[in-house]
């Protein structure tokens, strides 16, 4: 429970507040932030014990000894449910869908773009994020390149953009209707782009998705489909 609420702070959060700092780390550390002290911690974060405390009470706690027990425990709770979940894990997944997860697995980092239906996947950035594949799914209402240039994205990261209903370059070409002369994405340092949503036959990104268009209940379940699938993927090849 309370994972959830630091995901929802670091997602809705500017890449440069304290609170999404603070969020990170926490998500960076997982299970061993019982180790930690105050002190050391936000020494490691570079923030004052007043907003580390002003952050705890907005998640109605009170002492960060108190805190850490229980993202401790959380994380051993998320341990045992991958543990169950391997066991039962069927090396069966869609060729498609492997060659697309082999891509996925040598990113760094993972940023899910596009439009709200990607916020269906928070549980799955939970378990990415535990797997060792720091992933985030932003709030943003300004373009996608203020997003890539906030979070610093190189080549060796990776931006999926979910947009269920339309081809990609219909996604960049509609952008122009928000933002003047956005037609396309333009950034400076490019990562690897993804897309979730009507394929074209031609594919010239890093992968593109083909999502059922038969109906909305179709299209949203195939994509958590096809996230629950990385994440039983990356179990059955890495483990945890």
């Amino acid at each position: 429970m309370i994972i959830g609420k630091i995901m929802m702070i670091q997602n809705s959060s500017s890449k440069e507040s304290v609170e999404y700092l603070i969020s990170k780390k926490i998500m960076e550390l997982k299970g061993n932030i019982k180790d930690y002290t105050l002190n050391r911690f936000i020494e490691e974060v570079g923030v004052s014990k007043t907003s580390m405390v002003r952050y705890l009470k907005n998640i109605n706690i009170n002492k960060f000894s108190y805190f850490k027990n229980v993202m401790y425990e959380e994380y051993m709770h998320a341990e045992v449910d991958m543990k169950k979940m391997k066991k039962v894990i069927k090396n069966n997944f869609p060729h498609i869908q492997t060659q697309i997860f082999k891509k996925i697995m040598v990113c760094k980092r993972i940023v899910i773009l596009g439009d709200g239906n990607r916020f269906a996947l928070l549980l799955c950035q939970k378990a990415l994020t535990y797997l060792g594949y720091p992933c985030e799914i932003p709030v943003y209402l300004g373009s996608e390149e203020e997003i890539i240039d906030q979070f610093h994205l190189k080549e060796d990261d990776l931006v999926i953009i979910v947009s269920l209903h339309e081809t990609y370059d219909d996604f960049c070409t509609n952008r122009s209707v928000f933002y003047q002369n956005a037609n396309y994405l333009d950034v400076k340092i490019k990562p690897k782009i993804g897309f979730i949503g009507v394929a074209p036959k031609d594919n010239h990104l890093y992968f593109n998705y083909n999502i059922n268009q038969e109906s909305f209940d179709k299209s949203m379940n195939e994509l958590q489909v096809f996230f629950l699938n990385l994440v039983q993927y990356i179990l059955y090849k890495n483990g945890i």
